[in-house]
């Protein structure tokens, strides 16, 4: 048995494993945004050839690529839960809409995709797989594939610990053999608790506010901003935080509906609050939308806070709020997710004065630019912590890191199980057999 690394290694973004024994199935199959696109090293007939394709959840480096197999020739299955359905559903549309010229396919083929996902729950058995909950966002799945006598578990994007929203990951699942992300997975990685990272992102509100300016919070539509609104939502609600407009642009929106529908995958008290009480979460009379094309009625409101898509700043309507925000030094920006190399968030937090545009627009940058410690992934003690609690497991493959933090992470799980696992950090286009 084989396994292909043909995205994803050594990088965050278009992650697509092959795995090729019995039969062959393709975990995720995403694209890596920044300066330019790149696609998995995957062609027409790698596509055609698949049995299964599993996806783990919705993000792009994960999902964005999924419908040009089926421009390539792909005609089967792909597995995932009802969250990721429903979210893929609005995040590729929007993607296509964005990159119409440059996609590597359109509309229809996003369309025999959702004609051929089936939904799965978590651990309940198909075709000799399972799904664990993952932790990370909605419906996120770490996937158990069991092939010739094989159990291979992944992780996708993962995080033990509970948010606001979500249970963390399952843990202590039996496995031969982990491929595991590597995010925050360098030795000096350690998150802040979530209490923490809302504290600090309130006293640095509450900080602009005091100067007269508006905060600007560029963020992913599905994850991070909902963990930032249910954030704000309950400093607003308890008097933690004086009274604000909270404006909502972009894909947010639907997907913050997305949510709802499904409250079923989001914690007990979430779903308490949802159904017994005046005080739904999702409804919460700070939330508003704005109403002009030009967005005068926020930009002129005295005080706000605006979290809009996207949350790497590469398009959407976060570009439209920095033009016209940047110049003003009383205003401020928070950046609170990864930031992929050469995105304008990353510019900004390399400290970059002027930041180019859509259509070669150069914006002078004179807001205070932070970065709030929100995370929807383990940091590298709780991903080793993951691999140690695993039952019967033989080998370790680290993936979805930048520079060092995949080797750091390698060698703190070699470390944790005492010489007893080797963890290895493959490259992009690598075949290893299992």
């Amino acid at each position: 048995m084989e396994i292909s690394f043909l995205g994803g290694a050594r990088e965050v973004g278009r992650s697509a494993y092959l795995l090729e024994g019995s039969k062959k199935v393709l975990l995720d199959c995403g694209i890596k945004l920044g300066e330019t696109e790149e696609y998995p090293l995957i062609d027409r007939r790698t596509a055609k050839g698949l049995d299964e394709v599993i996806l783990s959840h919705a993000h792009l480096d994960h999902s964005g690529f999924l419908a040009a197999l089926y421009s390539m020739g792909y005609g089967g299955k792909v597995f995932l839960t009802k969250p990721t359905r429903d979210l893929i559903q609005v995040l590729l549309a929007d993607y296509l809409r964005i990159n119409k010229e440059e996609s590597a396919y359109a509309m229809k083929d996003v369309e025999k995709l959702l004609k051929h996902s089936e939904i799965e729950e978590y651990e309940t058995p198909f075709k000799q797989n399972l799904f664990y909950n993952a932790g990370h966002i909605l419906g996120a799945a770490m996937p158990l594939v069991k092939m010739n006598g094989h159990k291979i578990l992944y992780t996708g994007d993962l995080n033990t610990r509970s948010s606001r929203l979500l249970e963390g990951a399952t843990t202590g699942i039996e496995c031969d053999t982990l491929v595991i992300e590597s995010t925050y997975g360098g030795r000096k990685d350690r998150h802040i608790s979530s209490k923490e990272a809302g504290q600090a992102l309130v006293d640095s509100i509450k900080h602009t506010f005091a100067e007269g300016g508006k905060v600007l919070i560029p963020t992913f539509a599905i994850g991070r901003g909902q963990e930032i609104l249910f954030t704000l939502e309950s400093y607003l609600r308890s008097g933690g935080l004086e009274h604000a407009p909270v404006y909502l642009d972009g894909m947010i929106n639907k997907v913050l509906r997305i949510y709802r529908h499904n409250a079923i995958y989001l914690k007990k008290e979430i779903q308490h609050r949802i159904l017994t009480s005046d005080e739904d979460p999702f409804k919460s009379k700070h939330f508003l939308v704005p109403t002009t094309k030009d967005r005068h009625d926020v930009l002129g409101e005295e005080k706000a806070i605006i979290l809009a898509t996207s949350g790497m700043l590469n398009g959407g309507p976060v570009l439209l709020y920095l033009e016209a925000l940047a110049p003003e030094k009383h205003n401020k920006i928070i950046i609170v997710g990864f930031q992929a190399e050469g995105s304008r968030g990353r510019k900004l937090l390399e400290g970059k004065k002027e930041i180019e545009l859509e259509e070669g627009k150069i914006v002078e940058v004179k807001m205070r630019v932070e970065e709030a410690r929100f995370t929807a992934h383990s940091d590298s003690q709780e991903l080793v912590q993951f691999a140690k609690a695993l039952k019967g497991l033989k080998q370790v493959f680290v993936v979805h890191g930048e520079e060092e933090k995949p080797f750091e992470l390698a060698e703190q799980i070699e470390d944790a199980w005492k010489g007893r696992v080797e963890a290895i950090v493959p490259k992009n286009g690598e075949s290893i057999r299992l």
